[in-house]
């Protein structure tokens, strides 16, 4: 006698995914400054998130490819951390500090900014309902007048298939799920002669893993910032 088997769930689990931004960033723009006087940019590099290490140089990172995908000359990373180093400017940088900074480096302008919120995706063992349908088939003898080569008739049985009986089988299974965490980050850009601020911008989102999310939402930010990108030059 056969049997088929179909399983199905009873129950599933459903995680909203997102790998990078929601093209939500909040940014303000100085419209009465000349952007064409910004080219060269040095990026600051972000403070680790609490209990987070490494978190500021993913997010570093991340700025210093988005500014480089808009178009900007970025110095390199290390030249940076050596003038911070030889100053010994650490904390907070005022604008008098941010112009001298800017200065040694030979920028336009700084990129400052910082992690948010930072919450890591966790995942979880989870026992999940799923019952297997058992098809058993049903069958039924029926007789049939057959004519012989003699002349005569005679009867057979044969067992035809009418139909399937559903036995529903309920057992648990353990599976794999995975909970999106969350980053956020605000960043701003200092123009160097002046200390003023070109634009600022924050922007978060939910996120599977930190270096994706990181690198959605610096491109959010300077995609909301389009209008202060360096125009390429004339060929």
């Amino acid at each position: 006698m056969m049997m088929t088997m179909i399983r199905k769930p009873l129950a599933v689990l459903l995680a909203a995914a997102a790998l990078g931004a929601c093209a939500t960033a909040n940014v303000a723009i100085n419209r009465s400054f000349d952007y064409k006087k910004v080219k060269r940019v040095a990026v600051i590099e972000f403070k680790d998130y609490p209990r987070r290490a490494g978190s500021g140089d993913l997010m570093t990172g991340a700025f210093e490819q988005a500014l480089m995908v808009a178009g900007y000359d970025l110095l390199e990373r290390q030249q940076v951390a050596k003038v911070l180093a030889e100053r010994r400017f650490n904390g907070k940088l005022d604008s008098r500090a941010a112009k001298e900074l800017g200065r040694l480096l030979g920028v336009d302008a700084l990129l400052f900014g910082q992690i948010t919120d930072l919450t890591e995706p966790r995942e979880s063992l989870v026992n999940v309902d799923v019952v297997d349908d058992r098809l058993d088939p049903i069958y039924v003898q029926r007789t049939h007048r057959v004519l012989q080569p003699d002349g005569n008739w005679a009867e057979t049985k044969q067992e035809v298939l009418t139909g399937y009986k559903t036995t529903h089988i309920v057992r648990r299974e353990p599976r794999n799920y995975t909970t999106s965490g969350r980053l956020g980050v605000s960043a701003r850009l200092v123009y160097v002669p002046t200390g003023g601020v070109i634009w600022s911008g924050s922007d978060s989102t939910v996120a599977y893993t930190f270096e994706d999310a990181a690198r959605g939402l610096a491109d959010a930010i300077l995609k909301a910032v389009k209008i202060t990108w360096p125009v390429a030059p004339a060929k």
